[in-house]
């Protein structure tokens, strides 16, 4: 399991934000954590750091507790008492996080855990790195600008609103557009009702395709929605819709797998950034439609996009022609189907090794590219990896130490001969990524011969 979050808690921010909420129970982080687990995007929490004067007596007994779920206590001393200090948590945190930036660039999510409004700042530095942002505060304690800032927000205190309603109806039926910004997307959705996800797994797809479309209608030719921004969208009005009864586990490749065929696409955009756009052709950074993709429509033909089918209609789907159709519930992406011992990730990294190969015998790179590959500026626009993908061998006698980066093996043993010199190429893809923004690469070397 890719563990792809970080976690930072501003105990002291949520204890004040705590207590000023109705809630009658005590603050226990793990209620916090096990909503942070249950979001999509987070596949595996690598990074936990909980930040407050751990010696008032008030949190002693909080930081045994997080201490046996595996939350790293951050001693902040006189937080409270010392003016010239009142904000050394905020800043511990901050420093912390941008730090976590420049040493663990495969790290997808931030979650911030407060609800103050300097950590909007820190939000808006993440985004331009191409971070999801999670924020997880009392939604009515909150600040405004920090929630607005973040892609997801985690209401602490949903549990507390309970308005006089049936038991049987869920609380996120009682959301109000209010909660949302206002912006010309929420204007052309205003109208858009909350779906009651009652199991119809067809019509909550021909619902998301209404909502795309909707979305479009009210923007440019050439104006782009970044997934982010359509997933605040989708569990605003969809709250109860999760990607992997679809068999998707990440967000991207779900989007990936809508708008196959239809008149809209997924674009890579500054090498990080996933967006829906309108189709047309020679499209910088365009994610190629998902192969062999057929819905089967009830009483009615096979069709290769979610966009062809009338609403109200219901539907299987499949990614292979010719095989045995599979209820929409129930489809599993190939990659999903490998056993432990075989992992997507493996696959990926010799596809790549071999694809060095490849392009080794046809010549395809230049000079000027192959000095572009051996540099890390280079590499992490590129690709987000911050180092050298290609490193000229200079000795085979130490073939074994330049293989290693901070006393770890990042290189394969194998070389990579170009003109006449002999290179070592960077192995560690482990992040899916890193792969995508490898295939926009390779197509646009390809595109040049």
């Amino acid at each position: 399991m890719i563990c792809n979050t970080a976690v930072f808690y501003d105990v002291e921010n949520l204890i004040s934000l705590f207590n000023g909420s109705k809630a009658n129970k005590t603050l226990h982080l793990d209620e916090i954590y096990k909503k942070i687990l249950d979001l999509d995007v987070v596949e595996g929490i690598s990074v936990q750091r909980a930040y407050a004067d751990w010696i008032q007596q008030t949190n002693r007994s909080m930081r045994n507790f997080i201490l046996q779920i595996g939350i790293e206590p951050i001693q902040i001393f006189n937080s409270n008492q010392n003016d010239k200090v009142k904000n050394a948590a905020d800043i511990s945190l901050i420093i912390d996080a941008v730090e976590l930036l420049a040493k663990r660039p495969e790290i997808e999510n931030y979650v911030i855990a407060s609800g103050d409004g300097i950590f909007a700042f820190l939000a808006k530095k993440l985004h331009e790195y191409g971070k999801c942002v999670i924020g997880c505060g009392f939604n009515s304690n909150s600040n405004t600008v920090f929630k607005n800032a973040c892609d997801i927000f985690i209401m602490l205190d949903k549990e507390e609103e309970k308005p006089a309603i049936p038991k049987a109806a869920p609380p996120v039926e009682v959301k109000e557009l209010s909660k949302l910004p206002k912006n010309k997307h929420t204007e052309a959705l205003a109208s858009f009702p909350i779906w009651k996800n009652t199991g119809d797994t067809s019509g909550s797809l021909l619902k998301i395709k209404q909502m795309i479309n909707l979305l479009f209608e009210g923007m440019e030719a050439d104006e782009v929605l970044e997934i982010s921004l359509f997933k605040n969208y989708l569990d605003y009005y969809l709250p109860n819709f999760k990607i992997k009864q679809y068999g998707f586990n990440r967000f991207g490749e779900f989007i990936r797998f809508l708008v196959t065929g239809s008149p809209y696409c997924l674009i890579l955009s500054e090498g990080t950034v996933l967006k829906i756009t309108r189709r047309h052709h020679n499209q910088a950074g365009l994610m190629e439609d998902l192969p062999s993709l057929v819905f089967n429509v009830k009483d009615g033909k096979g069709v290769n996009s979610l966009f062809d089918i009338e609403d109200g209609k219901s539907f299987t789907f499949s990614y292979k022609k010719k095989t045995a159709q599979k209820p929409a519930n129930m489809p599993k992406p190939k990659e999903q189907e490998k056993p432990p011992s075989a992992p997507e990730t493996e696959s990926g990294r010799k596809r790549i090794k071999n694809i060095f190969a490849r392009l080794s015998n046809e010549k395809r790179l230049s000079n000027k590219e192959i000095k572009n590959l051996s540099t890390t500026a280079y590499c992490y626009k590129i690709f987000g990896i911050r180092a050298p993908i290609l490193k000229e061998l200079k000795s085979r006698a130490h073939l074994q130490e330049q293989r290693l980066i901070n006393g770890k093996v990042k290189y394969w043993k194998e070389e990579f001969l170009y003109n006449g010199k002999n290179y070592l190429i960077f192995k560690e893809w482990l992040d899916r990524q890193h792969r995508i923004k490898f295939d926009v690469w390779l197509k646009s070397v390809e595109d040049v011969i």
